[in-house]
């Protein structure tokens, strides 16, 4: 092992007073078997900056050398005023000896310039052989003002690829982004740049130097992307790392990033920071830093080697939060998982009246989980309608915002069709609905429940959305349902109010509702009934059990904040008298959370604050509430705080994605962030193949597997808005195994249980790891 914590080893003979950054390579230079270091040295005399670079050859595990070789001179350096360099090396040629690529960011007046060349063929002392190429212009140069770059080598889809590194010096935050020249030549032509990328989070207001490193570090023959920051706060500087995982051609590291980790600094000024990465068979990979201290008179440069620590150390037992390089480009007050494997997210106006009056309405499709969004038509204010999946896997929406501030709700009706990414006009409800709930009925129908109308009244009457006219009926009237009540459907075809809602509920207890008649029963049980705003509630897993769950919210005061609850309350509802009764206490109270269905029949309750819309508030880690053991375990911690209008949503991956938060009108959180539980850290997960993708009530399908089974489950997608998600739902399919690696599946008779549209089917096996989900469209 290489680490020495905390120890810096000075490179020899430095002789710059002032710096405009360096760079680091790790290479087997003189073909001896042994690593060796090359430095660079941007140095800042009076008049032209110069670089200069050296050898040292026998890196040794504290970070020295056996020896170093002469500082050698980059002919023709360019620029006058650095703002960053580096270097990496790698054989371009395909010849067996290496090459030197330098690269240097100029700072002329206005815009700034990127630029590289390579030096080929190097000799053992690092003399370059083969000649230098021209400089290169790297295209649309991303800084008017950085503060450091640097270079690595890595290979994309088969070919050798330079990535840039450069942080951005606007006013305010810094940004460091990123970007690929895909196919690098020995003489520096590039096949293909892909845009710049955001590193999400950018850690530093002021830097004074920045690495970058690639390596496969989890062996699924992608890369990952290191990235290393010298923040400068008033007094001691930090270094601090954070790794991108999963580097695809697309230029984006698609499994998102990791927080950032510290290191031992002790710097008081830098002028330059570079990465490089150890070679890592097998060993815990380590990683050189270099950087120069800038004290009172000479500078020094200083190499060290440390381990580097990833987030998959704990991720067996509370899994990982990573935070992607693109966002959702509005905030996702609605959100929906498409059966095409899209995610549908929709916001309106996204609470801006401004937006409203300029019929400024957004929808945004994630083609999940490449990166890239499209952005379909939006022809009314979509903001704080209902919705709900029709049979064939269109997303009805109905209500929204006619106005705002008193706000009046719409009479519209729109079908979102996933194959062709439109919203399609439907015939008008006979009431306007702002925040209203729909629910999925046996018959594939939808009703719709609650909303403010054009008055600023709550429209008491529910409506029926028939699926195959397309068209609206009138219901008889239960009473006053909330706005955006939580609604089960139940296996007998009733519908239960939970509980749960936004805001207040209009004196409403929880109660079991008959849709074709009107009658309702209360249930009674819930405690602190008045306190259930922004609440979340589940139908716990498996939905046999009828077993229903409410979790956490709190009071409900517009002028006042509102503490949350950590309390939870599971009612059976196969009881002959129903009652809501204790269950295990959240370890942190919640509201404006999210409640996901995990494949493994277990519950993440993620988001959410202490105190309404505080999101100093947020609790740090999301949990995991296990139905079976009536359990609770942290996750590790989130990074992102989810307040009002957030959202989360299962994959057919088996992960989970959060988004948005809207705590203040106009503040939107536009931040994608992954939960990788941790059944997708216990094994190889179990392969899944159905013999078809449609199949009737009651039918059996024939799948192929590569594991004995635990269990089969038919899993309902989300469809999510203001902590409710009334579609979610985990069915226990029966199945008999026919072979060691193929089964027959039986899926449900009741529509009831399992309302006609699209599922995912995951199987799961003996150490609860379950598939990726298949889609099957029932009934």
């Amino acid at each position: 092992m290489y680490c020495v914590a905390g120890q810096f080893v000075p490179v020899p003979d430095w002789f710059a007073w002032e710096n405009q950054d360096c760079g680091i390579a790790i290479a087997d230079i003189d073909g001896d078997g042994a690593l060796d270091v090359v430095v660079l040295m941007v140095d800042n005399p009076a008049g032209q900056n110069t670089a200069s670079y050296r050898v040292g050859m026998g890196l040794a595990p504290d970070g020295s050398t056996k020896s170093w070789g002469p500082w050698l001179p980059v002919p023709d350096w360019y620029g006058w005023e650095n703002q960053g360099a580096g270097i990496a090396i790698g054989d371009l040629s395909g010849n067996g000896r290496p090459d030197l690529v330098v690269f240097v960011v100029d700072n002329p007046p206005g815009q700034n310039q990127g630029c590289y060349r390579i030096g080929r063929d190097l000799a053992e002392d690092g003399t370059v052989t083969g000649g230098w190429t021209p400089w290169i212009t790297v295209p649309d140069w991303y800084g008017w003002e950085n503060q450091g770059a640097d270079i690595c080598l890595t290979s994309i889809d088969g070919q050798l690829s330079l990535v840039v590194l450069a942080v951005d010096n606007p006013p305010g935050q810094n940004s460091g982004q990123f970007r690929l020249a895909k196919g690098l030549t020995a003489d520096g032509a590039v096949g293909e740049w892909t845009p710049w990328v955001a590193v999400p989070d950018w850690y530093g207001w002021e830097n004074q130097g920045a690495g970058i490193t690639a390596a496969d570090l989890d062996g699924d023959g992608r890369p990952e992307l290191i990235v290393f920051a010298v923040d400068n706060p008033e007094g001691v500087n930090a270094g601090v790392y954070t790794i991108g995982w999963g580097l695809e051609g697309s230029g984006h590291a698609v499994d998102g990033w990791s927080g950032w980790t510290e290191t031992e600094w002790g710097f008081a000024e830098n002028q330059g920071a570079a990465l490089a990465l150890l070679p890592h068979d097998g060993t815990p990979p380590e990683l050189a830093v270099f950087t120069i201290d800038a004290p009172d008179g000479v500078n020094a440069g200083y190499v060290r080697v440390l381990e580097l620590e990833t987030d998959l150390t704990h991720a067996p037992h509370m899994g990982l939060w990573r935070i992607l390089d693109f966002g959702t480009e509005i905030n996702p007050v609605h959100a929906a998982l498409l059966h095409t494997g899209d995610v549908l997210f929709f916001a309106g106006s996204g609470n801006d009246p401004d937006r409203h009056d300029a019929h400024e309405f957004r929808t945004r499709v994630w083609h999940y989980p490449r990166p890239g969004l499209s952005a379909p038509g939006t022809p009314i204010d979509m903001f704080c309608v209902g919705h709900a999946f029709l049979p064939d896997g269109r997303l009805l929406a109905a209500g929204g915002t006619e106005r705002y501030d008193p706000f009046y709700g719409l009479k519209d009706a729109l079908l979102f069709d996933p194959a062709t990414l439109t919203w399609n006009t439907k015939p008008d409800m006979a009431f306007g609905r702002w925040y209203p709930s729909l629910a999925p009925l046996p018959s594939g129908n939808i009703v719709a429940v609650s909303g403010l109308g054009a008055d600023n009244f709550l429209s008491v009457v529910p409506e029926l959305f028939d699926a195959g006219t397309e068209t609206w009926s009138q219901l008889p009237s239960p009473g006053p349902i909330p706005m955006y009540g939580h609604l089960v459907l139940l296996a007998d075809g009733r519908l239960f109010y939970t509980g749960g809602q936004y805001g207040a509920n209009n004196g409403m207890r929880p109660s079991i509702w008959d849709p074709a008649t009107g009658t309702t029963a209360e249930v009674p049980g819930l405690t602190d009934p008045g306190s259930r705003n922004q609440s979340a509630s589940v139908l716990l897993p498996p939905a046999q059990q009828q077993r229903v769950m409410i979790l956490g919210g709190g009071g409900y005061d517009m002028h006042s904040p509102a503490p949350a609850l950590a309390d939870t309350r599971i009612v059976d509802l196969t009881s002959a008298t129903p009652e809501y009764q204790p269950a295990p206490p959240m370890d942190h109270a919640r509201m404006h959370l999210s409640a996901v269905l995990l494949p493994d029949r277990t519950v993440l309750a993620t988001g959410g604050s202490g105190m309404e819309e505080m999101a100093h508030d947020a609790p740090p880690h999301a949990e995991i509430f296990d139905p079976a053991m009536g359990t609770w375990m942290h996750t590790a911690p989130c990074r992102v705080p989810r307040l009002y209008h957030s959202v989360a949503l299962l994959t057919p991956d088996g992960k989970v994605i959060t988004a948005g938060s809207n705590p203040a009108r106009k503040t939107e959180e536009l931040r994608i962030e992954t939960y990788w539980p941790p059944y997708l850290f216990h094994g190889e997960r179990p392969g899944l193949a159905l013999a078809t993708d449609t199949a009737a009530y009651g039918a059996t399908v024939a799948a192929t597997t590569t594991t004995a089974l635990r269990e089969v489950n038919l899993v309902r997608p989300g469809a999510c808005t203001h902590s409710s998600d009334n579609e979610q739902r985990l069915i226990d399919l029966e199945f008999t195994s026919t072979a060691p690696d193929s089964a027959t599946i039986t899926l449900p008779s009741n529509p009831a249980l399992a309302p006609p549209g699209w599922y995912l089917v995951f199987v799961v096996n003996d150490q609860g790891v379950p598939s990726t989900g298949q889609w099957l469209h029932l009934g």
